[in-house]
């Protein structure tokens, strides 16, 4: 299961070569154009990154920059506000979520909502709905799912059903089965053999 691999990919690709186009991203604070250039504004003495949250400027005072060495060469100085100097914000959410992802992936027990916000530095809310829309699932259903792919592909491997548990990392046979009918809708030995006469059951993952 290659969830991770879409996280990055919903950064709109996007031409801010004109004023126009910029400035809008400025107005929209358009998170895509993070990374794509810096503005300055001269009243305040700062720059930002597009996103940034502080009070709209006046168009009239205004500059853009490539980069930031650009914008600090020109006399301005990073705001405090929105850190242009950092990743831009889809990334470090990307790598958040990415790393909350190998923890459930590694994990005998996948870890709680809160484990898992504590990891990426975030509030439970704000982390349960920063994962969903990077990954389109929910954190349990994730465990879910990515135990599920596990067993679906080790099944087939062994010889028994106890083999392919442990072989999915499950260190007891009464963990599998207890969230065995979760996963692959069917009884493990069924599973095995095809899904000769088992009724898969349709859960709601999230």
């Amino acid at each position: 299961m290659n969830l991770l691999s879409t996280i990055s990919k919903d950064r709109k690709e996007t031409d801010y070569s004109s004023v126009a186009a910029r400035w809008n991203a400025i107005v929209r604070r358009d998170h895509n154009a993070d990374g794509k250039f810096y503005y300055s504004v001269k009243t305040t003495g700062v720059y930002c990154r597009p996103s940034c949250a502080a009070r709209l400027p006046r168009l009239e005072n205004v500059d853009f920059y490539e980069s930031c060495e650009a914008a600090e060469r020109a006399g301005f100085r990073a705001c405090k506000r929105c850190k242009p100097k950092g990743l831009p914000l889809a990334e470090e959410r990307a790598i958040k979520i990415a790393a909350a992802c190998r923890a459930i992936e590694n994990a005998e027990e996948p870890p709680n909502l809160d484990q898992l916000a504590k990891i990426a530095g975030m509030s439970r809310y704000h982390f349960h709905r920063i994962f969903k829309a990077a990954t389109g699932l929910t954190p349990k259903a994730f465990a879910v799912a990515h135990r599920s792919d596990r067993i679906r592909e080790e099944l087939p491997k062994w010889n028994t059903v106890t083999e392919a548990i442990y072989g999915a990392g499950f260190n007891s046979n009464g963990r599998f089965y207890a969230k065995s009918a979760e996963m692959l809708g069917m009884k493990p030995a069924s599973f095995r053999d095809g899904g000769n006469g088992a009724q898969p059951s349709h859960r709601n993952l999230g």
